[in-house]
């Protein structure tokens, strides 16, 4: 575990401190006690510096290859042995000295690079060998006991202190080791997450290089699509023109007389050519929209004409129906002025009541415009097929239509509600649905109104 190793290091470290110290105290002591003993004596204190430092030196290699605790037991049983020795070497009756009490630093060493019970061991240690060193001279009896009673005491107070001291080195220990464990596993967390932000990163700049390249195909594909659809809806309309034309001169007997038969004839080719040009119309508006190419003329104006116009157009698509269908009107006494692109403006208004005039067998279409304090709202309202609420968003993307079994019935490129919801916003205004499956929808246009205090010029363009 980590705490142990941590501890185990913490040890072994103060070991490097340590065993120099005593080594340099052992030759300092021993050779003081060889110049101030005779002759005979100081042959055995040289015999102690040899044999410490032998010891300590064989202490050492142990613990560096990885027997730590065989190590310092070593050094700490082999210090007890030969300050044995020069305690029993140096004994004078009655007299005790100080070598009993150094054995106190030995207690202090071994809690300090030993398990925290090492100080009282070893102080057990040192008494024993306080006490078996004075039986083989032959020296222990109750008044020696009674000399080295407080060395021993003394020993065992520190042995208590060093247990103790120990416990809360331990502690430290274990909470240094836990901080050590937790900034290790942040900085662990830290690295993985650096690492998966530098994947994520790599992958987003893949993804945006991708959404890059199918951006600039997409915009390739829709140019190509626009300029397709320019040139198509250009090509075609000039004889689409003379088609109709051509068929409505004809049925008006501009060249003879025609049968009855001819003339629904040609009714049926001068409609259908003109539901052509309508549908390149929209085409070619919608190319224009998607290029950003198209254009608004804007210009102060009083919508009633254009409301007039439309209805007057959409009785045109009721003729079939004129008996099954009433076209309503509801206008306001006055009428505020509103910034709009005539033309533009009353496509879409005609879009819209087309669109009902479409989807709507019996009934009635009714236009009502409502003004407001800042808004005008145009209602376009019916009573025909309605259309379901997961729908009402879809209606107003391109080429889209509510439903293919009734779309079949009524030719259209599901493109009239798309072009006039565009045109309305190009206007500052907001187009919204209402409809009931059944019972019929409402379509409301929502536009500023000019207000008094505004400038306004006569005409600009909003590209």
């Amino acid at each position: 575990m980590i705490d142990q190793d941590y501890r185990q290091e913490l040890r072994t470290d103060s070991s490097q401190v340590i065993f120099p110290f005593t080594a340099v105290l052992i030759v300092l002591t021993c050779t003081a006690a060889i110049i101030s003993s005779p002759l005979q004596e100081g042959r055995y204190y040289f015999i102690y510096i040899l044999g410490g430092l032998l010891f300590i030196i064989a202490s050492w290699n142990l613990i560096q290859r990885g027997y730590p605790t065989l190590g310092s037991w070593l050094y700490i049983l082999s210090n007890i042995f030969f300050l044995t020795l020069i305690l029993v070497t140096e004994y004078v009756p009655g007299q005790v000295g100080v070598y009993p009490y150094i054995f106190s630093f030995l207690i202090v060493i071994s809690a300090m690079i030993l398990p925290i019970s090492s100080g009282m061991i070893t102080w057990a240690i040192s008494t024993i060998s306080i006490l078996g060193g004075l039986i083989f001279i032959d020296a222990l009896n109750i008044a020696t006991l009674i000399d080295y009673l407080p060395a021993i005491l003394v020993n065992l107070m520190l042995s208590i202190l060093a247990y103790l001291s120990a416990m809360e080195w331990q502690v430290a220990v274990e909470s240094t080791s836990y901080l050590h464990l937790r900034v290790q596993q942040r900085r662990d967390d830290l690295f993985h997450t650096q690492e998966e932000l530098r994947l994520t990163n790599g992958r987003l700049q893949f993804m945006n290089s991708q959404l890059d390249l199918a951006r600039q195909d997409a915009e390739n594909e829709r140019d190509v699509r626009t300029r397709f659809m320019n040139n198509v809806s250009h090509e075609l309309r000039t004889p689409l023109n003379s088609i109709v034309n051509f068929a409505h001169i004809l049925s008006l007997g501009g060249h003879g007389e025609v049968s009855a038969g001819q003339q629904d004839y040609l009714e049926r080719i001068e409609k259908s050519g003109w539901h052509l040009l309508n549908i390149l119309n929209d085409l070619l508006d919608m190319a224009q929209i998607e290029s950003g190419e198209f254009k608004l003329h804007l210009r102060p104006t009083h919508l009633y004409n254009i409301c007039e116009e439309a209805m007057t157009s959409t009785r045109g698509l009721l003729l079939e129906k004129e008996n099954e269908i009433e076209l309503l009107r509801e206008y306001p006494e006055e009428w505020p002025p509103v910034l709009v692109d005539q033309m533009r403006f009353k496509q879409a208004l005609i879009n819209l009541l087309g669109n009902a005039a479409k989807y709507t067998e019996k009934g009635y279409i009714a236009l009502r415009v409502i003004p407001q304090e800042e808004t005008i709202s145009l209602i376009v309202e019916d009573t025909g097929i309605g259309i379901p609420p997961e729908f009402h968003q879809a209606v107003f993307e391109e080429f889209r239509q509510v439903d293919d079994t009734v779309a079949r019935k009524r030719i259209g490129t599901g493109l009239g509600l798309p072009i006039t919801r565009h045109l309305i916003e190009r206007h500052g205004g907001t187009v919204t649905l209402e409809s009931t499956v059944g019972q019929g929808s409402k379509f409301t246009i929502t536009l500023p109104i000019i207000q008094s205090e505004t400038v306004i010029e006569p005409e600009f363009e909003l590209a």
